[in-house]
Parts: C-alpha cells; sequence; structure tokens
C-alpha cells in the first residue's frame, strides 16, 4: 500500500494556473483603467464648466456694467451640452452656475451632472496706471458717453465752471508712459510744457501715428481742492477718480498727429498751442484695483469666486 506522502513531485500538475493569475490581473487592470477614464471625464467635464462659468459671468458682469442689463444670449461662452442659469444683473454683483450631464462614460451610463459656479463684480476703481496727464473735474463735467471735446493746458477760456483755473489738463512726470495713481490721495503735478510730446508718445504706444485714435485712462483731480491751494499747473492735485478718453489727436505747439486736429488747436489764438481732443467713453477697465471712488464712467469687472 503506497503512503500519501510516497507521491512523487513529477506527478503533481499546475499547468494552467498562471492563466488565472492572467485572467484575474488583466480584469483588475482594465476595471482600473475604465475608472481612471471614467474620473478623468468628470474631472474634464467640470473644469470646462467653471470655465464656461467664469467666462460667461464676466460679460455679465460687464454688459450689467455698460448697460444695465445682461444680454439676451451668451452661448458663445459655453461648451456644447452646457447650461448656465438665467444671467441677472444683482447689486454690483451676478452669479452664474453652469450644469452639463457626464455620460457616455464606462463604467457607468451616467455620473450625473455637474454644477460649476462663478461670481463677478464690478465698480470703480480706486487705484491705476494711468497715462500722467491730470484733468479738472470741471473741466469734465460728467458728460455724456460719446461727448466730443478739446481740452487746453494753460486754457484762459477754460469750460463752464473752470473760470478760476488756468487749464483743463496738466501734466504729472516729464519721461513716464504711466504713473501708479490712487483715488482719493494727491499726486505731484510738473509744472510747464516741457515732455508733453512724450506723453503723447504714451497715448501713441506704439509711437505711429495709426494707433490713434487709442482709450486711455485719465485722472479727474479736485478743482475746488486745487483752488483751495492754488495748485495751478504744479499740485499736488487731489484724484477723485478716473474717467476714459478715447484720443483722436492732439497739436502740442506744432507737434501733431492729424487725426482729428491740424497742425495748430482749433482755438490756439484764444485758448493756446497745447491742446487733446477726443471723446470721454464708457469702459471697462481689465486693469487697476476696485474700490471706492467717484464715478466717471471707468468700471472694473472683476471675479469674486
Amino acid at each position: 500500500m503506497r503512503r500519501l506522502n510516497d507521491t512523487k513531485p513529477d506527478d503533481r500538475d499546475d499547468s494552467g494556473v498562471a492563466t488565472i493569475f492572467v485572467i484575474l490581473a488583466m480584469t483588475a487592470m482594465l476595471v482600473g483603467a475604465a475608472l481612471a477614464i471614467d474620473v478623468g471625464g468628470y474631472v474634464a467635464a467640470a473644469r470646462s464648466a467653471q470655465n464656461s462659468a467664469d467666462a460667461t459671468v464676466l460679460a455679465v458682469a460687464t454688459d450689467c456694467a455698460l448697460n444695465g442689463a445682461p444680454i439676451a444670449d451668451y452661448a458663445r461662452y459655453r461648451k456644447a451640452g452646457q447650461t448656465i442659469t438665467t444671467p441677472a444683473c444683482g447689486s454690483g454683483e451676478s452669479t452664474i452656475t453652469v450644469t452639463k450631464t457626464v455620460d457616455g462614460l464606462l463604467l457607468a451610463q451616467s455620473a450625473g451632472d455637474v454644477d460649476r459656479s462663478a461670481t463677478a463684480r464690478w465698480g470703480t476703481l480706486s487705484r491705476a496706471n494711468t497715462v500722467p496727464l491730470v484733468i479738472a473735474d470741471c473741466e469734465f463735467r460728467a458728460p455724456a458717453t460719446g461727448t466730443i471735446v478739446t481740452l487746453y493746458l494753460d486754457d484762459p477760456k477754460p469750460q463752464s465752471g473752470c473760470s478760476s483755473l488756468p487749464g483743463g489738463f496738466s501734466q504729472l512726470d516729464k519721461s513716464e508712459c504711466s504713473v501708479p495713481i490712487s483715488a482719493n490721495g494727491t499726486v505731484a503735478g510738473v509744472p510747464g510744457v516741457g515732455g508733453l510730446q512724450n506723453k503723447i508718445l504714451c497715448l501713441t504706444n506704439p509711437p505711429p501715428a495709426a494707433a490713434l485714435p487709442r482709450t486711455v485712462l485719465i485722472p479727474i483731480y479736485s478743482t475746488s481742492a486745487c483752488k483751495a491751494i492754488d495748485c495751478k499747473g504744479k499740485g499736488p492735485y487731489l484724484i477723485l477718480g478716473f474717467a476714459a478718453l478715447e484720443v483722436s489727436g492732439y497739436s502740442f505747439n506744432g507737434n501733431v498727429y492729424d487725426g482729428s486736429l491740424g497742425k495748430k488747436c482749433p482755438d490756439e489764438k484764444d485758448r493756446g498751442k497745447y491742446c487733446i481732443r477726443g471723446k470721454y467713453v464708457e469702459w471697462v477697465s481689465s486693469l487697476g484695483t476696485p474700490g471706492p471712488s467717484t464715478d466717471y464712467g471707468v468700471t472694473q469687472v472683476y471675479l469674486y469666486s
């Protein structure tokens, strides 16, 4: 009688065991790959929804700031299959939620909806880099958008309300193309007309004349504060806020860009040889720091959350 432990090793048959392990391993790998693809698809859909929410709410906020109401359709800011909540202008704030159904997955027919929201705010600018010029608030006179103005340096016949001030604008620096300005703060002026040509090189940067018309930020200073210290031509100027001027031409004592002006200012004989012409426009700025200041038609739109 043969004992069990007498079985010879050569008599054992392990064939097929490796195949079972390979099949199990391949199954696990396929499930893992499918899971990774599903998770990746969901993450991609979420990222796309967030991008669409950011772009849409910035567009809504811009329209609210400029027109007081959203437009009818923001489809161009969305991807296929995405829907948005009804755009609305709140009190300086708007929120948009983008929804996308995530389907076509491997392990499940659908992962449900992905929702992503974004909030944008808008308001005045408290700080910005501007061209190195300032305009008196009495010259600005809060005109309607599109009002065309010609501003003169050392103007003996300024616009209504500026009769005690010599001039509609002053320069802040003779060399720099932009200066940091804070609303409700003061900034020093530079007397005289030296370096004014550099200001126009700033306005037409790059310098070719074809760069005009160009919209630039210009700080507005307080007429009454200027009168109190007799600041004319030298400052310091108390800055109230920022306006946008679409500069179309200038003439600085014969240095001319013939966009809307000839070689001389329109009223050179009576009002001076140094002038800037353009129109005030409502403008949404992507630069600067939002915060309280006097509203001269320039709005900062920014993502809040």
